[in-house]
């Protein structure tokens, strides 16, 4: 028989237990070395705000199979399934809109990770690899954003090409190769903005860092609002301190020899 002390008890809910319609989301869409893991810890820094790094774009498959599943169904739609005799049998009641608002829950859960959900209001992550997202897709996948998490929040994070494509890994990449795919990201950058000009906010490495205190307060001050509606000047402070801790690979190192004078 067990004793009491065997028995499990009730634990505190985890972060699975939270609705994920209570969070407002957040991406930041860039390219590689272009001091995005600078920005990730800024908005980290902000109040009741979680923003994962990297994950290989984990939602550009799950996109394309939900982008597959619709025009499937465009296709096949009427040929006799409602019939159990039709191959393709009830394809007519799959709801695509609610298949993308089911990946909320899915990404929640796996951002979340340990973190208690009760103590989050806004969550995302940051990625480089928005280049592989097709431009002619664009229009799709940002639609499908929308439904998975309810018109998203996008930072869009800038740093001059020239340095950019000159900095780190992309030194080892064939020649060209850097600039294409740089530029796809800035245009995609461009496409947010147009068509999601109230959902995004554009951050420059050069202002982030700018050796001008003001200049860094504004931009920095500017991204904090924008996520979460107000900064203080002690969430501001701390903000313009966290540009000293060194974020991302070889930080202040070789690999940075770009930074601006007096940095």
């Amino acid at each position: 028989m067990s004793t009491p002390s065997s028995v499990p008890q009730e634990s505190e809910a985890s972060s699975s237990d939270a609705p994920a319609t209570s969070l407002r989301w957040v991406f930041v869409v860039t390219y590689g070395r272009s001091g995005s893991t600078l920005t990730q810890g800024m908005l980290n820094a902000l109040p009741r705000t979680l923003v994962r790094g990297e994950n290989n774009l984990f939602l550009l498959p799950i996109f394309r199979s939900y982008l597959g599943l619709k025009e499937f169904q465009q296709r096949f739609t009427g040929a006799g399934n409602p019939k159990t005799t039709s191959a393709f049998y009830g394809l007519h009641e799959l709801d695509t809109d609610a298949f993308a608002a089911s990946v909320r829950d899915l990404v929640r859960v796996q951002l979340l990770g340990s973190a208690p959900a009760a103590e989050i209001d806004v969550l995302g992550f940051k990625e480089v690899l928005w280049h592989r997202v097709r431009p002619r897709q664009w229009a799709d996948f940002f639609d499908f954003m929308d439904l998975a998490f309810d018109n998203p929040r996008y930072v869009l994070n800038h740093r001059d090409l020239e340095m950019t494509s000159s900095s780190g890994f992309w030194r080892s990449r064939k020649p060209g190769v850097a600039v294409q795919q740089i530029t796809r990201v800035e245009r995609l950058q461009t496409f947010l903005t147009q068509s999601r000009p109230d959902r995004c906010f554009d951050t420059r490495f050069e202002l982030t860092t700018s050796p001008d205190r003001a200049v860094a307060a504004a931009s920095l001050k500017g991204l904090a609002e924008f996520v979460t509606g107000s900064c203080d000047d002690e969430l501001l402070e701390s903000m313009l301190a966290l540009r000293e801790v060194g974020h991302g690979p070889n930080p202040f190192g070789a690999a940075r020899g770009e930074r601006p004078a007096g940095r």
